[in-house]
């Protein structure tokens, strides 16, 4: 059209009732290549009287603007795609309840594609695309069969929809929404926006997860060369990747020319060789005895101590390999042991002999390492929570720790005591931090974790000795532990003695250790007896509260006693 052009329709046409909340719809093509300057939509009730313009409204003179006898709509629909053009009824003074006799289409100039005109009510289902899809489907597309492709065309006419297989209800689904069904469109469009939303959450939540570096070998290796003295400029020889000549070889895939990381980690591992499982038994024979067979635990080279007992090494690390890495079976061994089952009471002469026990002619002695210090106490006092797992907590711990070294911005900046269970958790899930570790942690021996550590040293100052009677830790810990005395113990005074020391060493005191323990005890009594409020103070001290059946002063004295026993060498040392 060169001007103003209108196809109407009012004799014949359709007629319908406006519903409630009616949506007037249309769709329309217009040629990218000769775009008209202006379209209009019409409806007769009793007149033309309601219209809706896009574009230059100048052009099409119908109707006084900016009144439901013509609704300016804005610009123009994009080009060259079909487009869904939708309108409140009301707004063209469409009232619910009107009937509409006759509708027209009009535009200035260009060419313009018309298609699929209706109105829907709010609470129409005509625009559910999964309830369009099912009428359509149920009718093997109905009227519509003549419109689609031939090879459609030929799958509706010769199958029922229940036998459609899924690639063909997909065919036949993504044809109808892309030309059929009256929303598709918009569909459409919805599902790319709900896309590019879906994407832009993920992007921020990738933005948070922190990025880790990994280890990579390079597609070509780089060349390596033993450098002459040392100098960094001087190659000498070129070297590549391998074991000592002495032990069984690297495995080399045909498809490789080198072995890779996880190569010689399967090497290690493979049980074909000694070090892996000599290493490794050494450790746990550590850990039991105090010192290794080869006392330097973190060197078998050249430059560490040699074993005391090679053979008895050997052994164990293939009875390790045997057994097929089996942990457990290979500690029952060690336990079991003569070595380890025997006296640990030490003659003058054998003192001077092997001061260190490196001829295993005692059973090893040794003070607890600090975890198992803490942890032995939280379970005499029956206070330890054993839950497994779970985040880090922290503990009793001096104030103004952690302060002086955090950064300003550091989320750990400042230490915050965790209230509850969280109190008595297992050593093991104590938060450390590496520039401030746990204070009881430090003064027994236990390693800051800045660096890897194969053996920890064992130390005895009075700062230990100190932290042991007064640490409100060890304190709460006595106090708990008295009261199981007096609830579990027995009725009479040597009676709660016997089964406190019991509890504690494994054994019963002598005569002796009885006649000093009773004699502490009355002397408490008598103090706490004659100060009360000494008495509150002591057996207040911890987040848990006191059993409140107990007398205070009698809870009092025995927590002294409890504390007494707590700190006994034979608690505190593995004997």
């Amino acid at each position: 059209a060169t001007g103003l052009a209108q196809d109407h329709y009012n004799s014949g046409a359709a007629e319908f009732i406006v519903p409630a909340d009616g949506i007037v719809f249309v769709h329309c093509w217009l040629h990218p290549a000769d775009m008209p300057e202006a379209i209009m939509i019409q409806f007769h009730t009793d007149g033309w009287k309601h219209r809706a313009v896009w574009g230059d409204e100048a052009k099409i003179p119908f109707g006084q603007a900016n009144s439901p006898e013509k609704v300016l709509m804005g610009d123009l629909p994009v080009s060259g795609q079909w487009v869904r053009l939708s309108i409140d009824a009301a707004k063209m003074g469409l009232a619910a309840g009107n009937k509409v006799r006759g509708y027209a289409f009009t535009q200035f100039g260009g060419t313009v594609t018309w298609d699929h005109l209706g109105i829907q009510s709010s609470s129409d289902r005509a625009n559910d695309p999964a309830w369009s899809w099912q009428v359509w489907k149920s009718s093997n597309g109905g009227k519509l069969v003549e419109r689609l492709p031939e090879s459609l065309r030929s799958l509706v006419q010769q199958k029922k929809a229940d036998e459609w297989s899924d690639e063909d209800a997909k065919r036949l689904f993504d044809f109808w929404v892309r030309n059929e069904y009256a929303g598709g469109v918009e569909l459409v469009a919805e599902l790319k926006a709900k896309k590019v939303e879906i994407q832009a959450k993920r992007a921020e939540l990738e933005n948070q997860v922190p990025i880790t570096f990994v280890m990579a070998d390079l597609p070509k290796p780089r060349e390596s060369f033993v450098m002459l003295r040392g100098a960094y400029d001087k190659p000498g020889e070129q070297v590549t990747r391998a074991v000592p000549a002495f032990l069984p070889k690297l495995p080399i895939k045909e498809s490789e020319a080198l072995v890779n990381r996880l190569d010689f980690a399967n090497w290690l591992v493979s049980g074909d060789h000694p070090l892996t499982a000599r290493v490794t038994v050494n450790r746990f024979w550590q850990q039991l005895f105090g010192t290794g067979i080869v006392r330097t635990s973190a060197d078998f080279g050249s430059q560490g101590d040699p074993p005391s007992h090679p053979e008895l090494l050997d052994w164990l690390a293939v009875e390790f390999v045997d057994s097929d890495w089996d942990v457990r079976q290979l500690l029952k061994l060690m336990l079991t042991s003569h070595a380890y089952r025997q006296s640990s009471v030490v003659t003058p002469e054998a003192l001077q002999i092997d001061p260190e026990n490196r001829l295993l002619a005692r059973a090893p002695r040794l003070r607890l390492d600090a975890e198992v210090l803490r942890d032995q106490a939280l379970f005499m006092s029956g206070l330890l929570v054993p839950t497994v797992g779970g985040p880090a907590v922290k503990p009793y711990q001096p104030p103004n720790i952690w302060e002086p070294v955090a950064f300003g911005g550091s989320n750990t900046k400042t230490y915050v005591q965790e209230k509850g269970d969280a109190l008595y958790r297992r050593s093991l899930y104590t938060f450390l931090k590496r520039t401030a570790p746990p204070p009881f942690m430090s003064t027994f021996d236990a390693p800051n974790r800045e660096l890897s550590c194969s053996r920890r040293e064992r130390s005895n100052t009075p700062m230990q000795a100190l932290q042991l009677l007064n640490d409100v830790q060890y304190l709460e810990a006595a106090r708990e532990f008295a009261s199981r005395i007096l609830c579990d113990g027995g009725e009479d005074v040597e009676s709660r003695i016997r089964w406190a020391w019991l509890v504690a060493t494994g054994r019963v005191p002598t005569a002796s250790e009885m006649t000093v323990v009773v004699d502490v005890l009355g002397k408490h009594q008598q103090r706490y007896q004659d100060d009360v409020d000494a008495a509150t103070r002591l057996v207040g001290y911890g987040e848990s509260v006191a059993n409140q059946s107990l007398d205070v002063s009698e809870l009092a004295a025995y927590t002294l006693v409890a504390n007494l026993i707590l700190n006994l060498d034979e608690t505190v040392t593995k004997n």
